[in-house]
């Protein structure tokens, strides 16, 4: 059963080793304000590559906390958010399309107001209309040159001119500083959206039927963050919480140790904090080695040339873990972590790709009043924390702590935000190790270019030079290798790790012409990776029968590919799952579940005909007949691949 049909791999497998892969674009986070102040940099485009699946990352103190849209936090509360699969590096999730609920309150700004997610009433005075997304106010700004500010910013720049000086300029509109790049890059329009410039508006709300001023997060019609993503530049109200040392005067307590000690009211301010997991330890993936699955203490063992800052080596409890309350503010006792699984962190150019930063217990203790009014003179929201989420994780503005110098031509403060490219898996489109011999998917971050045209191998026998690029990998014994490439676009560029490339940090360039643009990749012996056709998971395979007959699992309906449900054969004509792959390395043999029963693995090795691909051909257990959609994980080294999925009829 080695052999394969060249003919099945060309329909089944050539469109997904060279379709772009899903990978988020846009960096290490937190620290002081840097630069001249004026062109500040906006966190989701300096910043959004190291955010885990659930949109969070932590500063370098440790501190996890969320900039944009609190994706696991928003699927925690069953806010209008689907789970399209899990995968190793996280679930993916999409907003749903109709059926929308009033969103619940996700967290609470500085000032007291509530913070919502992305669904509100479309007349924000009739709880009886319809729900719909809320849209945001601001808009990027028709401009080539940075010398002015928008007049919602001026609050912001104290003693600075909305027309400025030559020595206040920003740097032009290019592709190294695309607009968006910086907070001032935008404008904010009245009446273009249902929101006022600090996010939010006056309305009624599930919580609130008399009325309240809110904030809500704001996500464009494809379900990404748009700004200002959270809170605007200022506060509505008067901002008079903050994290504190102790508790003030005379309180008592609501919840504490895992027990509402009163009567649970219905009061938002105390009703709406996350306490049911807060017995349970705080988990994450680590970044290391996603297929180890969720720990409780991190980081674990560093591999030679990998460094982390942030730590949790001792389980920690998760959510909010004590409430409190006097006559005029409510105290909030959190570890920062949530309830949920979150992690990994990658999108480094360094440091095999890993983030540096791991996540930390906080000890946070935050007050809030349960009075808030509006400001007179509203405030900054500042660098930082800004509020606190209902699952005790910190809410952070849009900025990232660095801005542009005009005297250094350049941005100076936190990140390494240059031109480099990120690889994931070309199979799986997860990032992680990387073995030998595994196909990969780089793309480009910050103005990289990685090739000068677009082109695609016209035969297994892969060039090294493809659309004008070549890429090389120096592995961690300073040994330079040429690789194949499958795909090159000026966006993404295919390749394969070349043979003998040994374990450890390898730095991966790819250059074209005189220009070259390099990232980091953490090798290891053995890190399997399967193939599929489309978001979901669906396998790219096909089932070849003991009699001679085949099928493949998939099929196109209106354009999109969907499942073909195959038949799980029988004991006198077996079925074969021919598996695509990537990433089995060193390892000779593995083994497979199909929907959480052990099949036989009849070969398991090169496919022989492409480099860097694999195959897996699997005995499917014909007691899974009917079964209908079943999840396919084979396991090498002690490895779990990602998760795909196939259905039997």
């Amino acid at each position: 059963m080695k052999a394969t049909p060249i003919a099945w791999i060309l329909l089944t497998l050539v469109p997904v080793l060279y379709a772009p892969a899903l990978y988020a674009q846009g960096p290490p986070g937190g620290g002081s304000g840097s630069g001249d102040g004026i062109w500040r940099r906006n966190a989701a485009y300096g910043e959004s590559q190291t955010f885990d699946s659930c949109q969070g990352h932590q500063t370098n103190t440790g501190t996890y906390h969320y900039h944009v849209n609190p994706l696991c936090l928003r699927a925690q509360l069953g806010d209008n958010v689907v789970l399209v699969k899990n995968s190793r590096v996280g679930a993916t999730y999409q907003e749903k399309t109709s059926g929308f609920t009033h969103s619940p309150i996700l967290g609470w700004a500085q000032d007291g107001y509530p913070i919502y997610g992305p669904y509100g009433y479309t007349d924000p005075t009739n709880a009886g209309s319809p729900v719909k997304r809320l849209t945001s106010g601001y808009r990027l700004r028709s401009i080539t040159t940075r010398t002015s500010l928008p007049t919602w910013s001026l609050p912001n720049h104290a003693s600075v001119s909305q027309q400025l000086t030559a020595s206040q300029y920003g740097p032009a509109v290019s592709t190294a500083y695309p607009l968006g790049r910086y907070l001032e890059d935008y404008d904010y329009i009245a009446g273009l959206g249902d929101l006022d410039e600090y996010n939010g508006r006056a309305t009624v709300t599930p919580d609130f039927p008399s009325g309240t001023y809110a904030y809500f997060i704001t996500l464009d019609s494809s379900g990404n963050p748009a700004f200002p993503y959270v809170l605007g530049g200022q506060y509505h109200g008067t901002a008079s919480a903050a994290q504190v040392q102790s508790v003030s005067g005379t309180v008592q307590d609501y919840f504490d140790n895992n027990v509402y000690v009163q009567t649970q009211v219905a009061t938002p301010i105390l009703a709406s904090w996350a306490t049911k997991n807060s017995t349970q330890f705080a988990k994450i993936v680590s970044g290391l080695d996603p297929a180890a699955g969720a720990v409780t203490t991190w980081p674990g063992t560093e591999p030679t040339g990998i460094e982390t800052s942030g730590s949790v080596t001792s389980p920690t409890y998760a959510e909010v873990q004590r409430i409190q309350y006097s006559g005029s503010s409510v105290y909030i006792n959190a570890n920062g972590l949530p309830g949920y699984t979150f992690g990994p962190w990658f999108g480094f150019q360094t440091n095999g790709g890993v983030f540096v930063n791991f996540p930390s217990s906080q000890s946070l203790l935050y007050q809030f009043p349960s009075a808030p009014a509006a400001a007179s003179t509203p405030t900054s929201t500042g660098g930082g924390a800004c509020g606190l989420w209902v699952n005790g994780v910190e809410v952070f503005n849009f900025m990232d702590g660095a801005s542009y110098s005009n005297s250094a031509a350049a941005d100076q403060g936190p990140g390494n935000v240059t031109p480099g490219v990120l690889s994931v898996s070309a199979a799986s489109s997860e990032g992680g190790p990387v073995a030998p011999d595994s196909i990969l998917a780089s793309y480009p971050i910050f103005g990289a270019t990685l090739a000068s045209s677009t082109a695609a191998a016209s035969s297994p026998s892969w060039p090294t030079t493809l659309g004008g690029a070549t890429v090389t990998v120096e592995d961690s014994s300073a040994t330079t290798r040429t690789a194949q490439i499958s795909y090159a676009s000026p966006g993404q560029v295919n390749f394969v790790v070349p043979s003998g490339t040994a374990t450890g940090v390898a730095t991966v360039t790819v250059t074209v012409g005189s220009s070259s643009t390099s990232g980091s990749l953490n090798v290891v012996s053995t890190y399997p990776n399967l193939f599929s056709v489309n978001t979901g998971g669906l396998a790219a395979a096909y089932v070849q029968y003991q009699n001679g007959q085949s099928s493949n699992v998939w099929q196109v309906v209106n354009g999109s590919i969907v499942a073909q449900p195959v038949s799980a054969g029988s004991a006198s004509n077996a079925a074969y799952l021919v598996l695509a792959g990537s990433g089995l390395g060193s390892a000779s043999q593995a083994a497979a579940t199909i929907g959480g029963v052990d099949a036989t693995v009849s070969y398991a090795g090169p496919q022989g005909a492409y480099p860097g691909l694999d195959q897996y051909n699997i005995v499917i257990p014909p007691s899974l007949a009917g079964a209908g959609q079943v999840d396919v994980v084979v396991t090498a080294a002690g490895l779990p691949s990602n998760t795909v999925n196939i259905t039997l009829q």
